[in-house]
Formats: C-alpha cells, structure tokens, sequence
C-alpha cells in the first residue's frame, strides 16, 4: 500500500471515532435519563462523563415527535409606538436642555395621532429650536407650528420600522427568556405582521411557559409623591360609581412610614377606569397588588402617586437572581446593574434620601421603600411579601435577566401535543427506517456479495455520519428531517450501485482486479460528484428559502448528503482497495 492509502485510512479512523464521540451526548440523553429528563440539559451535563462533548451537542426529538406546547403570541404594537413616541418627547426635553442657546421646552404627547408638541418657555428661540430638533429627531416631521409652539408627528416610514422593531425585539428576548429556562430544541419565529410562533417541545405546562414568555417585566425606579391628598379630593369630589367596591382608607402601607391616604378595591379594571385622568401634571397613578395567603392573585389594589419620569429603568440590569431571605423567610429577588445602571442608581437615591422610591414592574407598584442613604454598587433587592412562592421568584428573575419585552406580549393560541401521539410517530418512523435499511443491506450482500458487503459498512457509517452531524449543530430530529435522513440513505445506495457496476463493466473487458476497482471509481467519480453536488445545491436552496418543516428536512438532507460523498468515494474505495491490492488478487467478485 502507498503512503496515501495510509493517510485515509487514518482520515477515516478520526472521522469514525470522532462520529462516536459526538454520539455520546445523545447515547445518554436516550438510554440514560428518563423521558420526562430528555430537554433538561443540566441533568444532561450532570450524567456525561469528563470526557464527552457538552450536553448540547445532542440530537434531540421535534415537537411532533415528543409531544410538547405550541403557542401563537400577539405583540401589541401600538403600545410599543406610544412608549417610543414618549420616550423620544422626553428625549427631545433633554436634548433641548443641553443646548445653552436653545433655552427650556416643555412637552405634550398625543399618543393617539402620535403628536409631540414642544412649548418653548421663550418663543423667539422656537426657530433654532425647530431647526435643531428637526435636524437631530429624523424620524419626527413638523406637523403645524403656532408661535412658540412646534407639534412634531412620527412620520409614516418610521411607524412601520417601530413596528417591525418591536416584534422582533420581541423575538429576541422570548428566545432569550426560554434559552435561561433550560428549554431545548425551541423554534421561534414570526407569523404575519404582529404575531409570534413558538414551539416547546418536551414540556407541558402552557400557563408556565405562558407566564413566563407574555410578561413584559419592565422594572422601573420612581420617586414616591409624599403626600397624594389627590386620593381624598377625588374621592370626595367624584365618588366612585356604586358596587364598584372603591373605597378611602388611611394607613402605613409598607410599615416605614407615616400613614397616608390611599383606594383600594378588589376589581383591578374598576379602579383603573375610575382613576382615569385624576393624576395631577407630572404625576402618575399606580397600584400595588396585595397577594392572599398562597399567592396566586390579588385580593385587594392599594393605590401610589408617583413621579411620571422614570429616571432609573431595568434596561442595565445585568443579573437577577431569588432567593430566600433567612432572617424572615420571605422570598426575594436580588439584582445587579452594569456600571452605568449603577452610576444611575446612586445619583437617583444620592439626591432623595429620606424619600420613598417606588420599585415598579409592569406598572404595578413591587414595595416602595425609604431610601435611607445613597446606594453604591449598583445593587438592589425586591422583596416578594410572601414566603412559599420561590418558583414565582426565580421566574421573576428569569423575567428581568433576558431583558424587558418593547410591548405587551399576549397569548392567541396555546395548543398541548400530546406524548402518547409523539410516541406512536416515533415509533412509526425508527420502525420504517430500520425496515428500509435492513432490506437495502440484504439486497446489497446477496446482488454484489463481498462489494455489496463494503457497501453496507458505509452505508451504516453514512447513518452515524448524519446522526453525529445533526447534534453537532444541535438540531432537532422531526418528521421530516426522518425523511430527509431515509432519503441520503437511498441516495448513499445509489452511488455504492454506480460504482460496483463500473467495476463490473471493467471486470467483463478482461481487465484485473486492481484495474478494474481503480478504473471503477475513477470513472464513475464524477458522475457521483454531479449528482450530489446537484441535490446539494437544491438542499441549500430549500434550507434557505423554506422554514420549519422543510428547514428540518433540507438540513438532514445536506448532512446526508457530504456524508454520503464521503462514504462512497473514500471509505469503500480504501476498503476495496485493500482487498485487491493488500491480497494481490487478480479477480474480484462484484
């Protein structure tokens, strides 16, 4: 044999061995763990040994094989462009400021037509200030300007891109979200203009997943109004409409500070309608939500008077983790910032010590608690008021570690898989592609007898090829990807066919065996070479262009593909080579 022989034969060996390796992952999450432990990953990792790929280069099985949840999700758009249209008023505000020439501005916002109107508190510099704020907010367009006030409207263009924006920010952060739960194989993608399709197979909790991928978990930091008589006045001015369950009451409500007047009701939308438009300039209505016992809903809504700007929000939060406290044994959920959160934290409680600073997710009020001094470090902790919901906790701190959703994120459909139907499919299909390769090995070894033989060594080489193949790339074995697999199969067959009957062509002009294997596969190689290049350009294509079930299916086909080009024109070549040239035989039987 000649030195280049060698070199395949221990090209193959390290493609052989390294095909087991990456194999192992999978071996265990199938024959090791239980079923129910399959998309754990940590349990995954804990049973491997030292020696084995991480856990997630695995193979592991779809939705419609394992059963699992389907959830469409809704984005509510308008509500991402009423808080960009806010945010940007502000901005204008701040940048305005920051100009030595421009003066002061005030704003006011139309969040139905999407207007900002700037007042300027000396209108001979409203025409600097246009010229400025039209330069530098390039999405706004002047609408109308009277005197030394300008109103802005968000142009057309980019009420489209905002809207995009948010859903796919909103995508983002679901794949996040879902990512730090340990859910695997999720398939996230959109569906329309406002709507988002998710797939999380192997689990079977819809109001879990539920929870944790609608809540927006925007957390916010205000300062708390100190005195709200706004509470007293509006009650005693405008009662609330009768049954509505809204009534005045006066106490310490977080047991720090003096008592105050607040409403509570039990109905949340009551309450929210009737303090419509009640907040003073500047000021905004919140409400904190009062667990019963267990924790499962809120039994009464206090009331807050808050600041309207948010001078501190959650967009630097860097960590979140819950915990239990063990001096009083309530759950809570301790946070971190990044330096810039941080630097923000202690410049707001640095300049309102002794005020209360108002913790809101959601726009419901966590605790409001004194500020006692400036906090350095960046730190913070929300306590959860109860003491036997820590799940709730660590879903909270999963919330805020992947980050805020841009809008309300709301369920349209929520659909379970059931196992037993994903046990049948899977049964089915590993039935018909050990049935399928069985009868191929037979008709190999009785048609070509010792070629046939060769043959089938790559034809299982090629099936671990496009096993280890799919979990290095950590993709999830589906319906069609089980066709896309028997397929490569059929296709690996095809070209060992080719090849043998070259050999035979050779075989029947009276040439030698040696002559016969070398000028076999020289001259069916580039046939062979054609026709997978061919397919794999039309694998590429459909992986491209196509999504979910034809994404699975081209992947297991370009996989089987390069494994199939690799089986058939270097691992029986070097096998048939070996029992030509390594025996010195002059025939060969094909």
């Amino acid at each position: 044999m000649d030195r280049s022989w060698y070199t395949r034969l221990t090209l193959i060996l390290v493609v052989t061995f390294g095909t087991l390796w990456l194999l192992v992952p999978t071996y265990y999450s199938f024959a090791v763990l239980d079923k129910a432990d399959r998309n754990n990953i940590k349990k995954l990792a804990a049973v491997l040994p030292p020696w084995s790929p991480p856990a997630k280069y695995r193979l592991s099985l779809g939705l419609d094989l394992q059963g699992g949840i389907h959830m469409v999700m809704r984005v509510d758009t308008r509500t991402a462009l009423t808080k960009r249209a806010e945010r940007r008023a502000l901005q204008m505000v701040s940048w305005v400021s920051g100009k030595k020439n421009l003066g002061e501005v005030t704003q006011t916002t139309d969040l139905d037509k999407l207007l900002v109107t700037l007042t300027a508190k000396d209108p001979a510099t409203m025409d600097a200030i246009e010229k400025e704020v039209l330069g530098s907010f390039d999405d706004f367009s002047k609408e109308s300007r009277n005197g030394g006030q300008l109103v802005l409207k968000l142009k057309d263009t980019q009420i489209e891109y905002y809207m995009n924006d948010a859903v796919d920010q909103a995508m983002l952060v679901i794949r996040k979200r879902i990512d730090k739960w340990g859910v695997a194989e999720v398939d996230v993608r959109r569906l329309g203009n406002d709507s988002i399709q998710i797939s999380l197979p192997g689990q079977q909790d819809p109001e879990q997943a539920k929870e944790l991928i609608g809540t927006t978990a925007q957390l916010e930091f205000r300062v708390l109004d100190e005195n709200p008589e706004i509470f007293k006045t509006t009650f005693e001015t405008t009662p609330p409409p009768e049954g509505s369950g809204i009534a005045l009451g006066t106490a310490d409500l977080d047991g720090s500070s003096p008592a105050r007047p607040f409403l509570e009701g039990t109905d949340r939308e009551a309450m929210v309608n009737y303090l419509k438009g009640k907040a003073p300039e500047g000021k905004q209505i919140l409400l904190h939500c009062v667990e019963g016992d267990k924790g499962k809903k809120c039994q009464r809504y206090y009331t807050f008077l808050v600041n309207k700007d948010v001078p501190l929000t959650g967009e630097n939060l860097t960590n979140a983790e819950a915990s239990r406290d063990t001096n009083t044994n309530k759950v809570q959920v301790n946070f971190q910032f990044d330096a810039q959160g941080g630097k923000d934290l202690e410049e707001l409680t640095s300049k309102n010590v002794n005020k209360r600073m108002a913790i809101v997710l959601d726009d419901n009020v966590v605790m409001a608690p004194t500020i006692q001094e400036k906090i350095g470090g960046g730190s913070g902790r929300i306590t959860m008021g109860r003491s036997n919901d820590l799940q709730q906790a660590q879903m909270l701190s999963l919330a805020l570690k992947a980050g805020a959703l841009p809008a309300p994120v709301t369920p349209g459909e929520i659909r379970q898989v059931g196992a037993s139907l994903g046990e049948e499919l899977i049964h089915k299909g590993v039935l018909a592609v050990l049935l399928g390769l069985a009868l191929v090995v037979v008709f190999m070894a009785i048609y070509y007898r010792v070629s046939g033989l060769v043959a089938n060594v790559a034809l299982v080489l090629n099936g671990l090829l496009i096993l280890a193949g799919l979990a290095a790339f950590s993709a999830t074995l589906t319906l069609p990807g089980i066709a896309g697999f028997v397929l490569t199969l059929g296709i690996a067959v095809d070209a060992n066919v080719l090849i043998n009957e070259r050999i035979r062509e050779e075989v029947r002009m009276g040439k030698s065996a040696r002559a016969s294997v070398d000028q076999g596969y020289d001259r069916a190689f580039w046939t062979i070479f054609d026709a997978h290049v061919t397919t794999l350009i039309a694998g590429f294509i459909l992986w491209k262009t196509g999504t979910g079930p034809v994404q699975g299916f081209a992947t297991s086909l370009i996989i089987g593909i390069i494994a199939s080009l690799f089986t058939s024109i270097v691992v029986t070549r070097l096998i048939t080579t070996w029992l030509v040239h390594g025996r010195n035989a002059t025939t060969v039987s094909v």
